[in-house]
């Protein structure tokens, strides 16, 4: 539902030395079925390239580098509900999933299987998990959970050893929680009843940031945001955060740390927000927010520019309830079943073409640890295909020679390079044509 802060790490380290550009002429692509259609979805997530689709028997999920699903439910197994899958720190295979029981309890599970079998390491006291995030901080085993209850008080939980057990803290006077925004190992936003709370100490001491938001509205989701140019969350001793988003029954709104109060920013209640972060062959950036509103609609706004929002909903076939983004793609899960993906909304000079006929593309992309880059060439020439960072230094060499007409093809598998944003730089005959990378270690 929220964009990964690993990822948002990332990609703000790589692109610290550049200022976004404002560009126009989107290109908006289409949705297609990705799969699910069959099953009543909860939410969806993603975590590298896979994409979990949760329901009340259980999950599915997506692998974006085999286009293959696989099934993690139990039909007809009551008390089998999951709300939301995350990868774990200690395994390769580990995955953390949270719930509902047959009795309306919150449930945390681990498994080492991807989900094969599972092993419930807590039963809440309050009703169903709502939302759980790990760290941001690599190998760091600090996982964070909440729970939602009309009945009893909602729990606010932390794992320091990647979900095997669970210790609830308080302090933080809600008793409805619905969101989190894990931002470093104990910097933690929690949104619930009808205001939103933050701990720099991992759940120790708590500040109220309720301020002027509605007081008979409760929140649905948050969102909190770094700034562009900044070090990785990772490497920062006190995170900063640049953008922080509530949305409640009458709005969505951004909160202002300099004057302590919430402005809003969409007229629309929200029931689910994520981000991303894109480029240009001419190594533009800019960020993409999508929403999802009760209404039914996706919503899209380019640089936090909300007066110039955008109604991307096309002919989905119904309602949305969810949506991710990632470098593979926007997601929408729909009430009634069904996710669907869109490679999203480019300008109109990253739209993938045929650029003088030289094709220039990669698969698969993202990738780790080796993608295949390809390309046409319509006549002889010499051909000079280079990869840089978006610093523009140059990282590779792949090719440097005279190339006879047709289908050409190299495979590159950096070396020392850490995860990020990189260029494919082809010349051919007095042409250049360039194509995104993305690495994801």
């Amino acid at each position: 539902m929220k964009v990964s802060l690993v990822l948002v790490s990332i990609l703000f380290w790589v692109l610290a030395l550049a200022a976004p550009v404002a560009l126009a002429n989107f290109s908006i692509g289409p949705w297609e079925l990705l799969g699910a259609e069959d099953n009543l979805l909860n939410g969806i997530s993603t975590s590298d390239s896979l994409l979990f689709a949760t329901t009340d028997e259980g999950f599915h999920y997506y692998n974006q580098n085999t286009g293959s699903w696989t099934d993690r439910t139990n039909p007809g197994w009551i008390g089998a509900g999951r709300f939301c899958v995350i990868r774990g720190q200690s395994h390769d295979q580990r995955l953390v999933t949270g719930g509902v029981n047959a009795w309306f309890k919150g449930t945390l599970f681990i498994s080492t299987n991807m989900g094969g079998d599972d092993h419930l390491t807590r039963e809440c006291e309050g009703g169903e998990v709502t939302d759980l995030q790990s760290s941001p901080l690599p190998n760091d085993p600090a996982l964070y959970a909440c729970t939602w209850s009309d009945i009893v008080p909602g729990e606010f939980l932390r794992s320091d050893d990647d979900g095997n057990s669970w210790t609830a803290l308080t302090g933080h006077n809600h008793h409805a929680m619905t969101d989190l925004a894990v931002f470093s190992s104990d910097m933690v936003f929690l949104a619930g009843d009808n205001f939103v709370t933050l701990t720099k100490d991992g759940g120790q001491t708590w500040t109220s940031l309720q301020a002027n938001l509605p007081v008979q509205a409760g929140i649905y989701c948050i969102m909190a945001l770094p700034p562009v140019v900044a070090l990785p969350v990772a490497q920062k001793e006190d995170p900063e955060v640049d953008i922080l988003l509530a949305s409640n029954d009458t709005g969505l709104y951004q909160y202002n740390f300099e004057a302590e109060l919430w402005e809003t920013v969409l007229p629309f209640s929200c029931r689910s927000m994520t981000q991303r972060f894109m480029q240009t062959d001419t190594f533009e950036y800019w960020t993409e927010t999508y929403v999802v509103t009760w209404d039914g609609r996706v919503l899209f706004i380019k640089d936090h520019q909300w007066d110039q929002m955008q109604d991307v909903t096309g002919d989905l076939s119904a309602d949305p309830i969810d949506v991710e983004a990632n470098s593979y793609g926007v997601f929408v899960a729909l009430q009634g079943g069904g996710v669907y993906q869109s490679e999203g909304w480019l300008p109109a000079s990253d739209v993938p073409q045929a650029a003088d006929g030289y094709n220039l593309s990669a698969f698969p992309n993202p990738f780790n640890p080796a993608t295949t880059i390809t390309f046409e060439m319509p006549v002889s020439g010499h051909a000079f295909l280079q990869v840089f960072d978006l610093r523009g230094a140059r990282v590779a060499t792949l090719l440097d020679g005279t190339k006879s007409p047709g289908p050409q093809s190299v495979g590159w598998r950096p070396e020392g390079l850490g995860s990020g944003v990189y260029r494919a730089v082809l010349q051919v005959n007095g042409k250049t044509v360039s194509h995104s990378l993305v690495l994801l270690k």
